[in-house]
């Protein structure tokens, strides 16, 4: 964490409080100096510190912050908390992290990507601060196989987290997408690094991006159809709420979550049961009807002259047919 993010944590804290430069150098081992540079970047970014000689530097109410302090006042457990200002990706930085032995539920958040990625190689546009996009480092003793679960944990607490602070229903198109009312708010990315010795998992990352309010200009031309956001005008400290609460229902899920009531709620969330789709799996495009999620998360399609069932691959609803 930078400076400016370490007096940002020490301003939140005292969020309605004046406090000195000076004790603010002293908590932090650095010159008045440094402070008074810390508090004008802040200011530089919009967030209001108001300042009074002999007091110190005070952080309005008003602000709308968004800080490792503000999102660990929500938190239920204890998460190393990771924020940047911009990255790559947020699951670059953690796999790298999790390359460093960091611990399992270090949480690593960006508020800009500049190459933010999406399944099947896909860019996720994520070079504002208009979303939330975090990765969440695990390190399950599971199968390969077994790590479709992880994506289906984190669909179903992205999709509660929403519902419960904004009070909007989602969907869970298969096996990563969140929608509101038919439009794309969230994609989750899991990524692993495997033990080839005996097919486990040495750590996994969780990647999530949500929408949570329109980019300034609008979604692109190309996407502008399908993408969607959870507000148009979010209210204050909203994102540290929305964060908080994905960390705190995945690990609920992660820790205590029975796998086959979880299926039953992740399939009940299912935007494409009983829908005619195309499946693209590689190079092949197979179409049907979904007629199930299974236990282990398969798709279950019928494609007329049999049934099929897929552990990957991207679904899609066919235009015109119910």
């Amino acid at each position: 964490m930078n400076i400016k993010d370490k007096v940002l944590e020490i301003l939140y804290t005292n969020m309605g409080k004046s406090i000195s430069g000076e004790e603010i150098a002293e908590k932090l081992k650095i010159s008045r100096n440094s402070v008074w540079k810390a508090v004008n970047t802040l200011r530089s970014e919009g967030i209001e510190i108001s300042s009074q000689t002999n007091k110190g530097y005070m952080l309005s109410f008003e602000n709308d912050v968004f800080s490792s302090a503000a999102i660990k006042k929500y938190l239920y457990r204890e998460h190393n908390i990771i924020l940047i200002d911009e990255v790559i990706s947020s699951n670059t930085v953690a796999k790298q992290y999790a390359s460093e032995n960091a611990k399992e539920g270090t949480v690593v958040i960006a508020k800009r990507q500049t190459s933010g990625r999406g399944r099947m190689g896909r860019t996720f546009i994520s070079n504002e601060e208009n979303g939330l996009y975090m990765s969440i480092i695990l390190r399950p003793n599971i199968s390969v196989q077994e790590s479709v679960y992880i994506t289906v944990m984190g669909a179903l607490a992205v999709t509660k987290a929403i519902e419960e602070t904004s009070n909007k229903k989602c969907g869970i198109k298969w096996v990563n997408d969140i929608f509101i009312e038919e439009k794309k708010v969230c994609g989750i990315l899991t990524e692993a690094s495997v033990n080839f010795e005996n097919a486990s998992l040495e750590y996994a990352v969780l990647g999530i991006g949500v929408n949570v309010v329109p980019p300034k200009d609008g979604f692109s031309d190309e996407i502008k159809d399908i993408a969607g956001s959870i507000f148009f005008d979010a209210p204050k400290g909203y994102k540290a709420r929305l964060c908080a609460q994905i960390i705190n229902n995945f690990f609920d899920l992660y820790y205590n979550g029975d796998k086959k009531e979880y299926i039953s709620l992740y399939r009940s969330k299912s935007t494409i049961i009983n829908k005619n789709i195309d499946v693209y799996r590689g190079n092949e495009i197979f179409s049907g009807k979904c007629i199930d999620i299974d236990e282990d998360a398969n798709l279950v399609v019928d494609i007329g002259n049999g049934v099929l069932k897929f552990n990957s691959g991207e679904a899609r609803v066919r235009k015109n047919e119910p």
